[in-house]
Formats: C-alpha cells, structure tokens, sequence
C-alpha cells in the first residue's frame, strides 16, 4: 500500500478539495485571530529575532518551536495569515497520515475513511486552524507523530526512526503538554522492546524514564502546575469557584510540591477530588454554561464518539493495531491524570490536543462494533436455516 494510492484516490482529492475551498472562504471572511494568546507568540517570535530572553523567562521554551515558526513569518515579512495557510495544510496531512496508518493497521479503509473525515469536521481541532495559537501547530503534530511512531516500531524503518526522533522536541517544546506524549511513546517503546524480547534494552530505558519523570517533576515544566489555582479550586482557569478571597499569580513558579501541601494542608484531598471530576466534565464535555444553547447542542454532538471510544479501548485488537491503541490509551491516561492538578481554557482549547488520540480508539471501536453486528447477523440467520 503505497501513499501515492492513497493520495490520488478520488474519495481523498474530493476531500481536499471540499476542505480547503471552505477553509479559504472562512480564512478570507475572518482572517486569522490575532488577539489574546496569540500577543504571547508574537512577541516571543520578535524577542528571538531581536535576540532577547523570552517572555516569562524558562516557561517560554515550552511554546518555542511555534515562536520559531512566527519569527520565520515575520522575519520574511509575510502576512501572519500565511501561518493559518500552514495549519490548515498541516491539519490536512495530519488527516492523512491517520487515514493511512488506520487503513494500514485495520485493514477497513471505510473505516479509516470515517475517521478521516471525522477529523477534518472535528470543530474543537480545525477550529484553532484560524488563530495563531499553538494548538493547531501542536495538535498535527502530534498525529504526524504517532504515525512515525507506528512506522519506525511496526516496519522498523530508519528513516521514519529519523523523522521520529528529529519531530518529538519539535513536539514538546510546542505546547507544555508536549511531555505527555514523550512519556506515552517512551512507555510504548518500554512495552515494545520487552515483548521483542530485547528485555535489557527495556529495563534500561524503564529506568531512564523514571529518571525523567523525577527531573520532570523538580523542572521548570511541572511549575505549570499552579498551587494557587488549585487552592481556588478553579475549573476554568483564574475562574475561583471558592476562596475568591486568594490571590492569583498565573507563573508563581511554586510548582507541585506546593500544590501537594495545598491539597493536604488547605482544601483536603476530598475536594481536590470532587473539583478534578467537575475538570473531567468540563474538558471532555466541552459545554458552557456561558455558551448559547445551540453552541452547547453542537458540541453534544462530538459526545457520540466517545462510547466508540470505549469500546475500542476494551475490545481485542489487530496486531498491528496493537501500538497504536495503546500509545492512544496511555495519551488519554496521563491526561486525565494531568487535568486534577490543571484548569480548562474557558474556550475549551485544551481539548484539541487529545482529539486525535480519542479518534483512533473510535476507530478500533467501529471494527468491532461492526464485527458484533455481524456477528449477530450471521447467527440469526443460521437459526433461520
């Protein structure tokens, strides 16, 4: 199975051309948003060029390679819509090496052909497309990568290897979040190495892991984690649903250990645990209350996938599926963990990242969702015989 197959089929040339000829329509009505974060990315981007330490100091790494993108435009002195051009491009191959690694690992190209589609329409992802946020950047990024992923461990190719392993800082240094998924692919590897029977080699790297998951926690990167907005008990971020009273500095640089003596010391672990599953709600629901009635009604509807999704995490899986569903698996369970001790964007943008992750599983749930009905029909009609 070739990619030039797969990028010449009508069904793909007609889904290109229907995506970007509507991506163009909104892009020249709206233009691309240049409020709010997107002041952050600008100005780190002209602070790199003009070679100064980034804003707010070491946490600005974690957003470096999306700087790096906006100083190139500048730079060039290139409208800053030419980068929702690029996202929009990227989102579009992203949709395409998922279609193809699902068509591969599957073997249901109607399947993989859903899941194609589903992502191009998915709003909370091709939404962020417009603005110069991190989060479209990021988000390709990452189905890029667990494609490379797939090909380097699946058909041991060098040169995805190469592409791999040059993509992932690229990948962290993107979006703080980025560290997830070296941890999810870094455990996946673990888990590879061990059933190739290259048991040193996963020992080894087990370690390295743990080495990094401790200097994770005592870095910069866990400074993210905000002791004072986990005392607000805030599930929007610098929205306080209690202790309003608290003050709020939104880089406190006090980090976890901090966040651990609030939660021991100040709100008890009761209600950090009852906020943590108003955050699960909130993040995976998608719904305001601020948000009109039929804005809300859209985003229920995103909601039916996620039954597919379950299903696809405890349903048997192909061979080849087998890394993919749980590099899926383990994305989405380091999330969830993540998102007790963080807070939502009140536009929920943090979702757009974790959508990939919960479309592929949907995927391996329609197999077998498929592979039920079938079933049921075949057995019905040998009663009938």
């Amino acid at each position: 199975m070739s990619t030039g197959k797969l990028l010449f089929e009508k069904k793909i040339i007609a889904s290109g051309i229907l995506y970007f000829l509507i991506s163009g329509i909104l892009l020249y009505k709206y233009g691309i948003q240049l409020g709010g974060e997107a002041e952050k990315y600008i100005d780190n981007a002209n602070r790199i060029l003009n070679n100064q330490g980034l804003r707010n100091g070491v946490f600005g790494i974690f957003y470096f390679s999306y700087s790096v993108i906006v100083a190139f435009f500048i730079k060039l002195s290139l409208n800053l819509l030419w980068i929702a051009v690029m996202q929009i491009v990227l989102s579009f191959t992203a949709a395409f090496f998922l279609y193809k690694m699902l068509y591969g690992a599957l073997q249901k190209k109607s399947t993989a052909f859903l899941i194609f589609c589903a992502y191009l329409l998915c709003y909370p992802v091709q939404k962020w497309n417009f603005f110069l946020y991190s989060e479209s950047f990021h988000s390709s990024l990452l189905v890029i990568g667990i494609y490379l992923f797939h090909r380097a461990i699946t058909f041991k190719n060098s040169r995805a290897w190469l592409a791999f392993i040059l993509l992932i800082p690229v990948i962290v240094f993107s979006r703080p979040v980025g560290i997830i998924f070296l941890f999810t692919v870094t455990a996946v590897m673990i888990n590879w190495f061990y059933r190739n029977n290259k048991k040193i080699m996963a020992c080894w790297l087990s370690l390295g892991c743990v080495v990094a998951l401790v200097g994770t926690v005592y870095s910069p990167l866990a400074a993210f984690i905000n002791p004072d907005s986990i005392r607000r008990m805030e599930i929007i971020c610098q929205v306080p649903e209690t202790k309003a009273d608290v003050g709020y500095t939104e880089f406190n640089r006090q980090g976890l250990y901090q966040a651990f003596k609030v939660i021991k010391d100040e709100i008890g672990a009761g209600s950090f645990l009852k906020t943590g599953v108003k955050k699960w709600g909130y993040f995976f629901g998608m719904t305001r209350n601020y948000y009109s009635w039929y804005n809300n009604l859209f985003l229920m509807l995103f909601w039916f996938v996620y039954p597919l999704t379950l299903l696809g995490i405890f349903s048997a899986s192909a061979p080849a599926y087998y890394y993919i569903k749980w590099t899926a698996v383990l994305y989405l369970a380091l999330t969830s963990v993540a998102i007790f001790f963080t807070c939502d964007d009140w536009a929920n943008r943090f979702i757009s990242a974790v959508f990939p992750f919960i479309l592929i599983l949907a995927a391996g749930g329609i197999v077998s969702f498929n592979k039920w009905i079938k079933s049921i029909l075949i057995a019905k009609l040998n009663r009938n015989n």
